[in-house]
């Protein structure tokens, strides 16, 4: 992450919509499936400016790893959070010492995905969950994904094919499934207009989308697959969320 985006991520974790109904959906996701018994030993690979780390604090003592030297400095000084600077590949804990790892949004960012997988096996208890959530669709490429440095995008199926070398899936479903058309749209138009001289994430692309009036109707749109996500599994969206559990 450049360090001029860090303080623009900071914000962008607390107060975008897309952020802020995410966060509901793993709650959702995180309620229904965490073991009862508290506090839980869990570990967030890929903290980036530190939200995740705070959701997750509710389940138990969470340990934030974070590869980014930048990130991690942000992340001590503004949020006091204790983060370990490392990468997924090679995470400096022993085996079998987390009930749960979370990596949000994190794995297209890693070249040897197998390594990381094999690495969050590792350390995740016996019995342990895994929730992973990933962006979704090679022909939804943009932009957005090189200035967030992105390797890859997924399929469901893709990344369960990842996933399940190691872990057994329990769940995975599509997610921003009512959006996907105008997303689509607007990415591929982008495709064919000039390139801008600043790279911008979609999170700051443009003013009018940002404003409050399309803020607020993308929020509601994106809020009701909370709702939908209770009862079914989604045929396709901009992102996928899987959950499984260590053998």
């Amino acid at each position: 992450m450049e360090p001029d985006y860090i303080q623009k991520y900071y914000q962008f974790e607390r107060k975008h919509w897309w952020f802020l109904i995410r966060e509901k959906i793993l709650i959702q996701q995180l309620n229904t499936s965490l073991p009862a018994r508290r506090p839980l030993k869990i570990l967030n690979a890929g903290a980036a400016t530190g939200r995740s780390s705070q959701m997750l604090q509710q389940y138990g003592d969470v340990v934030s790893v974070e590869k980014d030297a930048a990130a991690c400095t942000f992340l001590r000084n503004k949020l006091g959070l204790q983060v370990v600077e490392a990468a997924v590949e090679t995470l400096p804990f022993e085996d079998n010492y987390f009930d749960v790892v979370c990596i949000f949004d994190v794995i297209e960012h890693i070249e040897n995905e197998d390594a990381a997988i094999d690495e969050l096996y590792r350390v995740c208890k016996l019995g342990g969950l895994l929730y992973c959530s990933v962006p979704a669709f090679s022909f939804l490429w943009s932009r957005h994904d090189e200035v967030n440095h992105h390797i890859r995008r997924y399929t469901r199926q893709g990344i369960k094919r990842v996933i399940q070398k190691k872990f057994n899936i329990e769940y995975s479903s599509y997610f921003n499934f009512l959006l996907f058309l105008p997303i689509l749209f607007c990415r591929l138009l982008l495709k064919v207009l000039p390139k801008p001289k600043r790279m911008v994430s979609d999170f700051e692309y443009s003013k009018l989308l940002n404003g409050a009036f399309f803020s607020f109707f993308f929020k509601a749109v994106f809020s009701v697959e909370v709702f939908l996500l209770r009862y079914c599994i989604l045929p396709f969206g901009v992102s996928i969320l899987l959950r499984a559990k260590k053998p």
